[in-house]
């Protein structure tokens, strides 16, 4: 899926945390790899390494409120893609995802937003990407 978005461009209309003044992002995928990485248009010194989710955490589960998708402008499940952004680190097996906060993009419209949910789901921002428990 990754690969086939490279390239595109997306309105995250400054939802990401800490980044409220960069709105368009455009997906470049990491050859050989299950990651992109989310370029901000607005800023060559701003990006994050993006993964899909259920990659990694085939229980990951969410519900939006129905704000979410209206603002997401979201008419079915399907059009919806997710993303977490991946912490790297040294060595790259002890990189970690944030569950805690999914970047949810309507794919009809190239828009989206980060998303933070709600205690009532028990993910973390550090979620060990590659501990063999996720599995």
């Amino acid at each position: 899926m990754l690969e086939q978005l490279n390239g595109k461009a997306f309105n995250l209309n400054g939802s990401i945390l800490g980044f409220k003044n960069y709105n368009q992002y455009e997906l470049q995928y990491i050859e050989g790899t299950e990651f992109a990485y989310f370029q901000s248009l607005d800023d060559e010194n701003i990006g994050f390494v993006v993964g899909m989710p259920f990659v990694h955490f085939q229980d990951y589960t969410f519900e939006l409120t129905q704000d979410d998708i209206d603002q997401l402008a979201l008419s079915s499940e399907e059009e919806a893609l997710v993303l977490c952004i991946v912490t790297v680190r040294e060595p790259f097996e002890a990189s970690t995802m944030n569950l805690m906060a999914p970047i949810v993009i309507n794919m009809q419209n190239l828009s989206g937003r980060q998303i933070v949910l709600p205690p009532q789901y028990d993910y973390d921002i550090k979620t060990p990407l590659f501990d063999k428990t996720n599995k």
